[in-house]
């Protein structure tokens, strides 16, 4: 059964709510399972109670003992089958709690999967991948805790409460009473100790989390420390960690230790108490010795689920957070329908003859609305086959340049046109016909050396990336690999310089007509730039190429150079 989850304003309760409505007969079951292990869970204590007001006051220990001991027998096998069913009940709702629970995990993991296929390239640049990383993991497993063990807990407990308050006004009301005073006080006292507990416990895993990287940090800069001289400052702040975390933990164990005896002694002093009402035999309060019985084990089977309450509000006050945080990645604005005839007609233009150019017009970009312009109100014509280097220091917006004019940034005025149509409005799966892009990092993904060509195309033939390999120059080492074209890939097969050269048989592997190189040559030496320069003077024949560059390299033909500075483009005459 599919969950529907790709409408554009959807939200992580409203995911929740489909999954519940979807999954019904989940649903019921888990309510069915949480009512019959509360309801059974009250049943031992009033068997007990029976056992002892019916069966074993003194007058009738001695007579009739054969009608007692097959009463006796009758009783016992309650309240052993009352604990089988207290574990059926148990197992039935922790298995669709975990079945609930994954289905929530894996379907909003699937929507913000959706969802990030679809967001514009601009919140990858203004958003770090660590904290979208955290929305994947970190938020969603927090939500998922809040079904499993939170909402659900919670409600779960507070109905194990309210029946261990209602089995104890049935018995008496006076004791009903006793509780209903007693519990706000024992919920009190039991968050002021889970509050310092838990803030000792998040201190405890940050300094672990620090003392963990201390060591892979040190081991990784030995040389450096060593050179410098600084053993004995890494020493004491190692030191520094160790002790501040021995710390941390010694409070912990100090809440524990006080914690656990006074919830034993506010434990004993309730069941004195009833016990002291019990032996008073007041006219208004008759508390028998089995009422009494039983009310000591609810009293003592209280005290969990009003822990488990503090524990669970804690946990929801973090799942709401991590909702919200959901909530503002799914809201964030995605980009427009595509028009998918566009791309058609320029492939046929172009297998037809037809020549392709490149116009922005009158374009103007910045990342907020708060920063300055990175391209301001600049237009620029390129045309067939041309070749155009951009120039100019870092920062000054080439890599934006070339982010704008492939469609993935978008800008706030004017427009791209590739021969007449706006580049926003072509599909993102035709552009790679269109532009072969080469940057200066190579970005691996899960798969062979084929894959990293390919890049999961179906139109992309082996035939197509052995040609791309003898392109480039690389098809022979390919071959020498174990297994060749099929070797699982890795950075630790190529060296800087072969890298490169996988990118441009990436690029070209789908014979695009524009080349786009994005400071290719910044980390290599001198003999392999020179080799990768001859591939893509090969590579740019026929083709337009843009190109960006800090310094232009001689053996690289420039008919047009282009300096960016100041939001403006100033061509070289």
């Amino acid at each position: 059964m599919t969950i529907r989850t790709e409408q554009k304003n959807t939200t992580a309760a409203l995911i929740i709510y489909r999954i519940l409505k979807t999954y019904w007969y989940i649903t019921l079951l888990l309510a069915a399972a949480a009512a019959g292990a509360v309801g059974a869970g009250l049943v031992p204590p009033r068997i007990m109670q029976t056992l002892i007001d019916t069966c074993l006051k003194p007058e009738r220990v001695s007579p009739a003992v054969s009608v007692t001991t097959g009463v006796l027998i009758k009783i016992a096998a309650a309240y052993f089958l009352s604990f089988v069913f207290i574990a059926l009940f148990q197992i039935i709702k922790e298995t669709v709690l975990s079945i609930a629970g994954q289905k929530i995990g894996s379907t909003l993991r699937t929507a913000m999967m959706r969802k990030m296929t679809r967001l514009h390239a601009a919140y990858f640049s203004m958003h770090e991948s660590g904290a979208t990383v955290s929305r994947f993991t970190n938020d969603i497993d927090t939500v998922q805790s809040l079904f499993t063990n939170g909402v659900v807990g919670m409600i779960i407990d507070l109905l194990k409460i309210i029946g261990i308050v209602v089995s104890m006004w049935m018995f008496n009301s006076i004791l009903g009473l006793f509780m209903l005073c007693v519990l706000p006080f024992v919920y009190v006292l039991t968050r002021f100790f889970q509050k310092r507990m838990l803030g000792a416990q998040k201190r405890k895993r940050s300094i672990i989390a620090r003392v963990a990287g201390f060591v892979p940090e040190t081991v990784r800069s030995i040389r450096m420390i060593h050179a410098f001289g600084k053993e004995a400052y890494m020493e004491r702040k190692y030191a520094e960690c160790i002790s501040e975390s021995y710390d941390t933990i010694e409070k912990i164990n100090l809440y524990d230790s006080i914690y656990s005896p006074i919830i034993r002694t506010l434990s004993s002093l309730i069941i004195a108490a009833v016990a002291v009402l019990a032996a008073a035999r007041l006219p208004f309060a008759v508390i028998t010795a089995g009422m009494t019985a039983a009310s000591i084990q609810y009293i003592m089977d209280v005290f969990e689920p009003i822990g488990n309450i503090g524990m669970e509000l804690q946990g929801i006050q973090s799942a709401i957070a991590g909702i919200g945080r959901i909530n503002e990645f799914l809201a964030e604005p995605e980009e427009p329908e595509k028009n998918s005839n566009a791309a058609a007609v320029l492939f046929q233009q172009l297998r037809t003859g037809g020549q392709l150019t490149i116009e922005l017009r009158h374009v103007t970009f910045s990342y907020s609305a708060d920063t300055e312009k990175i391209l301001d109100d600049v237009s620029l014509v390129v045309r067939p086959e041309e070749r155009v280097t951009f120039a100019g220091r870092t920062g000054a917006g080439k890599s934006t340049l070339f982010n704008i004019i492939l469609g993935l940034l978008v800008p706030q005025s004017g427009e791209v046109l590739i021969n007449g149509t706006n580049i926003a409005d072509f599909p993102n799966a035709d552009k790679r016909r269109l532009f072969g892009v080469v940057t200066q990092h190579f970005d691996f993904i899960r798969g062979t050396v084929a894959d990293q060509i390919a890049l999961g195309d179906s139109a992309v033939t082996r035939d197509d990336v052995e040609r791309a390999l003898e392109f480039t120059g690389m098809a022979g080492y390919v071959r020498s690999l174990e297994k060749g074209c099929d070797t699982p890939a890795s950075q630790h097969l190529f060296s800087q310089g072969q890298l490169q050269l996988l990118a441009v048989s990436r690029a070209v592997v789908t014979n695009p007509p524009v080349l786009l190189l994005d400071e290719i040559t910044a980390n290599l030496d001198s003999a392999t730039e020179k080799t990768l320069l001859s591939v893509l003077e090969k590579a740019g024949r026929g083709r337009t190429v843009l190109s960006v560059s800090h310094r232009l390299s001689p053996s690289l033909t420039h008919r047009r150079i282009i300096t960016v500075a100041g939001g403006k483009l100033h061509e070289e005459s």
